[in-house]
């Protein structure tokens, strides 16, 4: 016999890096120490608060999916991967991409980009800066070596 019901979050952990364990409430019925199954590639330890739904099959009960009311807003046809609405990523139908992190976003490895790139603030870099022609610091090399003979005779900056 399979049966769904749906609860909400009080507690649920990561156990072993295997599976995350929940405990829930629904009518007063606790729900202690279920698997919370998830998509393969797709981790997640839901908050407290956060609605999941359980299946029970014969004796065995799994949490199969979760929900938070703190997440961001998504159109129909629309996916987004988020903590909460403040921090996400979410792929939009038109095809362009949307990201908030307000801690900042850590890359490591190499980034390769085939179309332009525009900022609003300041680029930073703790490298050189290249180009098809060139670096950056050799314009510069080739700039503070740079003089002019001034009116006086006299070698000027």
């Amino acid at each position: 016999m399979i049966k769904a019901f749906s609860s909400v979050i009080t507690k649920c952990k990561d156990i072993a890096n295997k599976f995350r364990g929940v405990d829930a409430t629904a009518n007063g019925v606790e729900t202690n120490g279920r698997q919370l199954v998830q998509q393969w590639g797709f981790i997640s330890v839901p908050t407290p608060g956060s609605k999941v739904i359980f299946i029970q099959i014969d004796n065995a009960v799994y949490g199969i999916a979760s929900d938070s009311s703190d997440r961001p807003s998504v159109e129909e046809g629309e996916t987004a991967l988020y903590t909460s609405k403040d921090h996400f990523i979410i792929l939009h139908k038109d095809g362009t991409i949307s990201i908030k992190a307000n801690g900042g976003i850590d890359v490591d490895g190499d980034i390769r980009v085939s179309g332009k790139i525009t900022a609003t603030g300041n680029v930073e870099s703790d490298g050189d800066v290249k180009d098809s022609v060139g670096a950056l610091s050799r314009l510069r090399q080739n700039y503070n070596s740079h003089t002019h003979v001034g009116n006086l005779g006299a070698p000027t900056a």
